[in-house]
């Protein structure tokens, strides 16, 4: 008996009715949003990472309790939590998941597990729409998936990306210390994923890139906590504390240490887009009062 004849037989036994293939619905996915989950490394993202593969579904899960965030929304992947949708993209998603006037699903479309954890799942948040009505040209984003764009994967165990390498006069360089390096910094001394708020929200992508390259962090002296005034989290020049009283009408201003500010974000309670005299844009550190 072949397949046809089969499938007859199974419908005359069973009384099965047949829909034509015009009369079924077709549906297309929207893509609302294309994102890395948020606080994977702080839930049981990495111990279920291996186990993931790229097409498999999330739950969204709303928590408009959440202490840190009312419009919070969790991701879960086989009933664990893995993370969060980020709380810079999360507004809107939120509202309708609470209105309940469209159904949001979720997917991993992409796994890196040689990334750092911030970067390991790529995922996509979509609605299912009758596909009637074709999108228009200037709207890809709304029917394809990214590829994303992976800030971690030069990173070592080690040095987070300031690595040696060997040049013309196979003399050891040490590489600049990046953006991509402070937020690694940044996320891997957070204990916990307030660190993403706080990098996220408070600064855009380019002001962070330009004042990590040029040195461009600065604190009022007479709020820094007292234990840090000691140390070496001030940029010095031939051992003086760098003073910009010159630069800027408020006095009192110096300048910070980089790479040491990136390693204590629990002290750090915003960033403040500032200019100087002359129109240099600078990043005011603003510390917890017990930091």
């Amino acid at each position: 008996m072949n397949r046809s004849s089969f499938i007859r037989n199974l419908i005359g036994t069973f009384g099965l009715s047949v829909v034509p293939l015009h009369l079924i619905k077709q549906y297309q996915k929207i893509y609302l949003l294309q994102c890395f989950v948020r606080g994977f490394r702080f839930y049981d993202g990495e111990t279920m990472l291996n186990a993931m593969k790229e097409g498999d579904m999330l739950e969204l899960v709303r928590e408009p309790d959440n202490t840190y965030d009312n419009c919070a929304i969790a991701l879960y992947y086989n009933r664990q939590k893995i993370g969060f949708v980020p709380a810079e993209s999360n507004e809107v998603l939120s509202r309708l998941m609470d209105a309940k006037v469209v159904e949001l699903q979720a997917e991993i479309t992409h796994l890196e597990k040689k990334a750092q954890a911030w970067e390991n799942v790529h995922i996509a948040v979509y609605v299912l729409k009758d596909n009637v009505d074709t999108i228009h040209p200037n709207q890809p984003y709304l029917t394809q998936l990214e590829t994303p764009h992976y800030h971690s994967l030069k990173y070592n165990n080690n040095t987070y990306g300031r690595v040696y390498y060997d040049d013309e006069d196979d003399e050891n360089v040490y590489s600049p210390y990046t953006a991509d390096d402070f937020y690694q910094d940044m996320v891997d001394n957070s204990a916990n994923d307030g660190v993403y708020d706080l990098l996220h929200n408070e600064i855009d992508v380019e002001t962070l890139s330009d004042a990590v390259d040029n040195n461009l962090f600065i604190t009022q002296l007479n709020k820094l906590p007292n234990k840090f005034k000691s140390g070496n989290l001030l940029q010095t020049l031939d051992g003086a504390v760098i003073n910009l009283d010159n630069f800027f009408n408020d006095e009192g201003l110096v300048m910070l240490n980089v790479e040491k500010l990136a390693k204590i974000p629990s002290s750090i309670k915003s960033f403040v887009h500032t200019i100087d005299k002359t129109g240099n844009k600078f990043v005011e550190v603003v510390f917890n009062a017990i930091a």
